[in-house]
């Protein structure tokens, strides 16, 4: 039930992180175990549980398992490849493709000497895989606060080699660029400048690759570097929708390729964890679905409002766990639920003297120039003008009568549904769509006398053909 929030079945208080994994496990494994083997009852309604993943950042996961940690030699999770030290960088690097994969056997064995330090409790938890439930691809640390703020941040300083490091006049233009563009009211940070790069939250790179980077990119990287940068746009951008499945092998091909080129491009001292375990997030999203659905955001904003609670260091616990049971008093969970059950779609309401229509849950329609946009299924560009509440919802909108690819490599960015369209080229004259012609919201990026037109990635609708 994907729409229930995180909830807190134990905190850990201490002056230090913990040190002994079998204190710290002790009591969620015994819970689990029971759990598992005779799930829970609800008003006389026997459940059954299934344990899905862990999803932790990288020393967590570590710890967990009781491994060695990710800048070891022998630190990957998911293949038994070796690290070697590079005294440039100062740090381990992994430069293998396709080494053997770890196998949740060969782990119960002990098998891995180097890797594994000590015995986990988690060994004891019935049918589970503790290699491919343990994940390594988690969006927010390894993606968004991982590799793209890591590209950033070595284009903007030149961490990453003087060829690519830009000046500060292009700095400048590209935060300018970035501080007009108006994303859809569903991405609630607006993007910074890149002034502000170590301020940025996980969900501000997130929203810079999905949407700004391929514009804002294109005139200031060198064609190998943003080409090499587009390999990574468009396998995350395929991953992070289950509209892409049937070509979730092409974004392994992608990603395989990124961190063949990201050697030759940047040098092999740059190989770090991060970028080797693109190569394994693939068999994750094949297993779990797209990247979204087990990406740790949600957690880390459950852990931020938790510390939200806290008004003193006196008596932590005691605060958290207080303020926590005020909340769940109130069935929180419940009432949430039923909202959302309760919501009729598609439908239509008034927001001051403006009409906007719900789509979905998560997709909503107004003639606000940053949520007026959006695809048919017959990959029509339409701007919405406003909605005729027959009885079926009919919208009005305008059509862009061109549209072109935006990029040609590595493939047709068509495929992504991604156009470049002439400001010009709006028609001057209403057409009419229903709600189940909508294929997906749009996010439109000015270039020039040109808008680029890219999906808004959870929004996409199955067409009922």
């Amino acid at each position: 039930m994907p729409e229930i929030a995180p909830m807190t079945i134990a905190i850990f208080y201490g002056q230090t992180k913990p040190t002994s994994l079998d204190d710290f496990l002790k009591q969620l494994v015994e819970e689990l175990i029971d759990v598992l083997n005779h799930g829970i009852s609800i008003n006389d309604h026997k459940i059954n549980v299934k344990l899905r993943c862990f999803i932790c950042d990288s020393p967590a996961r570590a710890f967990l398992k009781g491994v060695a940690n990710f800048n070891s030699k022998s630190g990957c999770l998911k293949c038994e490849c070796e690290g070697e030290y590079s005294h440039e960088s100062r740090t381990v690097v992994f430069t293998s493709i396709n080494s053997t994969k770890r196998t949740d056997e060969m782990f119960r064995k002990n098998a891995y000497n180097h890797h594994q330090k000590t015995t986990t409790p988690l060994l004891k938890i019935p049918n589970i895989n503790l290699i491919e439930d343990v994940i390594v691809g988690d969006r927010l640390h390894l993606i968004d606060l991982g590799i793209m703020k890591r590209l950033l941040l070595g284009w903007r300083d030149g961490t990453l080699g003087y060829a690519t490091q830009l000046s500060s006049q292009q700095t400048g233009k590209i935060s300018q660029m970035l501080s007009h563009i108006l994303l859809p009211t569903e991405i609630h940070r607006k993007l910074r400048g890149l002034d502000f790069l170590s301020f940025w939250k996980g969900s501000e790179f997130s929203s810079f690759l999905h949407y700004a980077s391929i514009v804002v990119l294109k005139e200031f990287l060198p064609d190998d570097n943003y080409k090499h940068f587009l390999l990574l746009f468009c396998a995350i951008t395929m991953l992070s929708s289950e509209n892409y499945k049937s070509n979730w092998h092409v974004a392994r091909k992608m990603l395989e390729k990124f961190v063949e080129e990201y050697m030759e491009l940047y040098g092999e001292q740059f190989l770090t964890s991060n970028v080797h375990n693109l190569q394994h997030i693939v068999d994750e999203v094949e297993r779990f679905g797209p990247l979204s659905t087990f990406a740790a955001y949600p957690f880390e904003n459950a852990l931020q409002r938790i510390k939200h609670l806290l008004r003193s260091g006196w008596k932590s616990l005691e605060q958290a766990i207080n303020r926590m049971s005020e909340i769940n008093s109130k069935d929180y969970y419940t009432t949430a639920r039923s909202k959302s059950r309760d919501q009729k779609y598609p439908s239509v309401k008034i927001c001051g003297d403006k009409k906007v229509i719900d789509v979905n849950e998560s997709c909503f329609l107004s003639s606000s120039d940053r949520n007026c946009w959006f695809l048919t299924h017959r990959n029509e560009i339409v701007r919405f003008e406003h909605v005729l509440e027959t009885p079926e919802l009919l919208i009005n909108g305008k059509i862009m009568t061109s549209k072109t690819d935006f990029f040609t490599y590595p493939i047709a960015s068509s495929f992504l549904n991604i156009y470049l369209s002439k400001k010009s080229s709006l028609a001057r004259f209403d057409s009419q769509f229903s709600c189940s012609d909508i294929k997906c919201k749009l996010v439109a990026i000015e270039f020039g006398d040109h808008q680029v037109f890219i999906p808004l990635v959870h929004t996409f609708i199955k067409s009922n053909s």
